[in-house]
């Protein structure tokens, strides 16, 4: 028994995606995943959203995508944000709440990564996202995949969407039945897909643009200087 599982999606509670939680919904639907999990910068918000518009066969996992003092983590399977502070502090947080803890396209030079106490990270984090579609140099995943081999860990996939087109093109194989959670602590997870989506970078300035661009455009119109 196999199942199919986008470990790292994003929605318009997150702001680089402007993805309302519906589209999500279908997106994961369309392409024929078993399950998703919401990851949204430091936030839960949209996580019953997403549920709610899902199919009773797409299950939705409750995740967070933390911004920690070195780089980004994935807390999955939690009911609430962990705290934007150090990794092996926001590790301990996601433990106490029965979640798992994932590395988050850790060696992505381009965007936040991680460089100091890998040793110690090692030591208790829970797997190693070695295949994330957003990273644009192939080393990037290289060498988390390298990482995780060398300190036997289990691996995992996200695609790291931000709008639908991009949900599951990197995803996550659980081999057997059971917990997402459970699968990933026990080893029975691979990544698949693929990474170097330069286009989805593109994208998401865009979207920031216009958005920064129309928040401009409101106070100026409101005459309310901050």
């Amino acid at each position: 028994m196999t199942r199919r599982y986008d470990l790292q999606v994003h929605t318009n509670a997150s702001p680089c995606s402007s993805t309302p939680p519906e589209r999500v919904a279908e997106a994961a639907a369309d392409a024929g995943l078993d399950g998703i999990a919401v990851t949204d910068h430091d936030t839960l918000a949209n996580v019953d959203a997403v549920r709610d518009a899902a199919p009773a066969d797409l299950e939705v996992i409750a995740g967070v995508e933390v911004t920690t003092t070195e780089g980004h983590l994935l807390a999955l399977d939690v009911t609430e944000a962990p705290p934007r502070t150090d990794p092996l502090t926001v590790i301990d947080r996601v433990h106490e709440q029965g979640g798992v803890a994932v590395l988050s396209h850790p060696f992505d030079t381009l965007r936040q990564y991680y460089k100091t106490d890998l040793e110690a990270l090692a030591d208790v984090v829970d797997g190693i996202e070695a295949m994330n579609s957003r990273c644009v140099r192939r080393r990037f995943n290289d060498r988390a995949a390298s990482f995780a081999a060398a300190h036997d860990l289990p691996t995992t996939g996200g695609s790291d969407a931000h709008f639908p087109m991009e949900v599951d093109r990197a995803y996550t194989v659980v081999e057997g039945g059971g917990s997402l959670v459970d699968a990933v602590r026990e080893g029975r997870v691979r990544p698949g897909g693929r990474g170097r989506y330069l286009s989805g970078h593109v994208a998401t300035k865009l979207h920031q643009f216009r958005t920064a661009s129309s928040r401009a455009v409101g106070i100026l119109t409101s005459g309310r200087f901050p």
